[in-house]
């Protein structure tokens, strides 16, 4: 078998830490957040109670905004550019192989 030189070897390393950084932003965002956003929303009843005490329209429907809405993934924020630029790093490190 074949030894590797350094330059592999680096290339290598520089690959594993994309991959894994890439998978921890992707655990994070599809993953985890999705998960405490759902654990920390408001408990209903002390909600309209809040609610109950606002006159303004406006207020009443970014309050129910705040208490009926999701994660939107950040990653997917500009149309997914950021897994298209992932996707061409880690490609490219490996085009030559």
């Amino acid at each position: 078998m074949k030894e590797m030189t350094e330059g592999e070897r680096s290339m290598m390393r520089f690959r594993f830490c994309a991959l894994g950084i890439y998978l921890l932003i992707c655990f994070y965002d599809f993953l985890f957040t999705p998960i405490w956003w759902g654990l920390n929303r408001p408990d209903i009843s002390e909600f309209m109670k809040i609610m109950a005490t606002v006159e303004d329209p406006l207020i009443r429907q970014q309050l129910m905004i705040k208490l009926t809405g999701q994660h939107s993934p950040f990653t997917l924020l500009g149309g997914g550019l950021f897994h298209l630029t992932f996707l061409s790093i880690l490609t490219a490190s490996v085009w030559k192989k």
